[in-house]
């Protein structure tokens, strides 16, 4: 009987030895998968990547068809009264739809200052479809639902067209042109809460060379380091071999978490451009792979508008992805 219990008892260490084993290797594999740099053939790289749109609820699948909204809409005039609150009502109806089937995000969506109900659903559906996109998407880190507090969007002249942090995003209205526009901004602005709140690492030392807003935040682990030091020696000096082809946007050259956002909006809403810019790139492909390899090769629109514009000038940036 002693004999049978000690072999029992040893079994069950083995079994839980072997478990152990099993999480640490698990654990290690997912971490080398992901952030891995892959290089494989550029057509085996960029054929993997699709388009999540599809995958969106009806209510709002229709919001951006094709992203081929036009930059500034025309406005119909509407004579009947009737007319006019039954359209108001209509998108009463689609907001609270949108609402009730993704209650937590939608508390975090503030309206600030009067809007009309068409207004009110077109930037809150713009909204809840990059916050969808990156919650479905993003392979580690938080949840938005754990980092963002809110995401305000203020109707009144007079602010900047954007503000954010690692949990607030703040657009204000007045100097936004389309809803194209608005929603390219969320996806910018919101990057800026994914890479300096969503994605941290494990680390008690601080990198001295990056900040937020000069306070020492950053693991010295932290993945988003892995993307600054692409371009950045700190978060004020390029590397001194960087060029403006190594760069999405003109704005992304002003410091590296731009430099990560506008990226992330060329990525999620101009892939077709991104793709070709990192097929001709060393430092764009691994900034494609970065991002890429984050969302599962998931993105929301294969925009080809600037596509001619990028093959027939390489040297062609945009200042602001968010207007291209």
């Amino acid at each position: 009987m002693p004999n049978s219990k000690n072999n029992s008892k040893l079994f069950t260490f083995l079994k839980f030895i072997w478990a152990v084993i099993i999480i640490y290797l698990g654990i290690k594999l997912s971490v080398y998968f992901i952030w891995e740099k892959i290089s494989i053939v550029d057509d085996q790289l960029y054929s993997t990547g699709s388009s999540s749109v599809e995958e969106l609820d009806e209510s709002w699948k229709d919001l951006l068809e094709k992203h081929e909204i036009a930059e500034t809409e025309q406005i119909e005039a509407i004579d009947n009264y009737k007319d006019l609150e039954w359209e108001q009502n209509e998108y009463l109806m689609k907001f609270q739809a949108i609402c009730l089937s993704n209650i937590s995000l939608c508390a975090k969506v503030k309206f600030q200052w009067e809007f009309n109900q068409k207004d009110k659903y077109m930037y809150l559906a713009s909204s809840i479809y990059v916050l969808k996109h990156i919650e479905n998407n993003k392979q580690f880190g938080k949840t938005i639902k754990q980092q963002l507090k809110r995401i305000n969007i203020n109707n009144k002249d007079g602010n900047r067209r954007w503000f954010a942090n690692r949990e607030t995003v703040t657009i204000n209205l007045w100097m936004v042109k389309s809803y194209v526009e608005f929603l390219e901004l969320v996806s910018h602005e919101m990057w800026h809460v994914v890479d300096l709140g969503m994605i941290r690492w494990f680390s008690d030392q601080k990198d001295w060379n990056y900040t937020e807003f000069w306070k020492k935040v950053f693991e010295i682990d932290d993945p988003s380091i892995e993307f600054y030091k692409l371009s950045w020696k700190s978060e004020k000096i390029r590397n001194t071999n960087s060029v403006k082809e190594d760069f999405c946007s003109g704005y992304g050259m002003t410091d590296p978490f731009e430099d990560f956002a506008e990226c992330h909006n060329l990525y999620l809403n101009h892939n077709a451009v991104f793709v070709y810019r990192a097929k001709n790139n060393e430092i764009m492909k691994q900034k494609y792979n970065f991002i890429a390899n984050l969302y599962w090769w998931k993105y929301l629109f294969d925009s080809t508008k600037d596509l001619d514009r990028a093959k027939t000038n390489w040297s062609w940036r945009p200042w602001d992805t968010t207007k291209m």
